[in-house]
């Protein structure tokens, strides 16, 4: 079933522009209706005012000035959008971006940049749309790649839960794919998880999808997971990551596992996760 609704964060980073992209060629490959959405208690980037009034004045202003030109530049695309600002204190805005994202099939963001000034800002987004959207998202990263991903994907599979979800909710792009590889990074837990049998099965239901899989098993070896998969990335022509996103809300903090932490700070192409 193809992605009906996409929605796409909008803010003045340098890789708004390859966002939007991707999220207009989404929408027509899908025949989807495409949201913009931007955040009016966002620090504008380069503003340096002490008063809280004047930014909150600049952030709504930004915030207007991004929808306006994403809506432009859907009509001249041809394709079917509207445009949300979300208002609020930076807790409320993103609790607020989680409950919208539910009326969506996917979610384009932007992995925080250690050197933009909205980092904190924009990792509690990405964290919280993450662990209470329900919804898989497709995070860009800040070292802006020039195309739409999903011509050649890698499924990041142990199949765990998570991994189950992000796969078929990523279906719709699998679908259009060229070349689909089914990566397993093989410790004791997958070598007892994931038998022969078990994967080729798995296969056999993506092959009724229309997916086209091959199945890559590599040794963990002395590495971490997030580098084993990291560094079969480079050596090939991979441009989307398709992976479960583990971690849990805690009271005051988002709990995260090793490989999905590893991987948002440390992401060469974007990649599509779903909790």
């Amino acid at each position: 079933m193809p992605y009906q609704d996409i929605l796409v964060f909008l803010d003045d980073g340098t890789t708004n522009d390859t966002r939007v992209k991707s999220g207009f060629k989404l929408a027509k490959q899908h025949d989807a209706s495409l949201t913009g959405v931007a955040l009016a208690t966002m620090k504008p980037r380069k503003v340096k005012t002490d008063s809280s009034m004047v930014r909150r004045r600049m952030s709504q202003e930004m915030a207007e000035k991004l929808v306006g030109e994403f809506t432009e530049q859907a009509s001249r695309e041809g394709v079917a959008a509207k445009s949300i600002i979300i208002a609020g204190d930076a807790d409320e805005s993103t609790v607020k971006m989680a409950h919208y994202s539910h009326n969506y099939d996917l979610l384009i963001l932007r992995q925080p940049n250690p050197d933009h000034e909205n980092y904190s800002r924009l990792t509690q987004l990405s964290e919280t749309v993450l662990l209470k959207s329900g919804r898989p998202i497709l995070f860009m990263p800040y070292i802006g790649t020039e195309k739409c991903p999903g011509e050649r994907v890698m499924i990041s599979w142990d199949g765990t839960a998570a991994a189950c979800r992000a796969v078929h909710n990523a279906i719709p792009i699998l679908q259009n794919a060229s070349e689909v590889v089914l990566l397993i990074v093989e410790n004791d837990k997958t070598r007892a998880n994931l038998s022969t049998a078990i994967v080729d099965g798995f296969v056999e239901h993506l092959h009724n999808h229309g997916v086209q899989v091959t199945v890559r098993r590599v040794l963990q070896g002395t590495y971490d997971i997030a580098t084993v998969i990291l560094n079969e990335i480079a050596e090939t022509a991979t441009d989307l990551l398709v992976m479960g996103g583990y971690g849990k809300p805690s009271l005051q903090q988002k709990i995260f596992g090793g490989v999905t932490r590893s991987i948002l700070s440390s992401m060469i192409i974007p990649v599509l996760m779903s909790h």
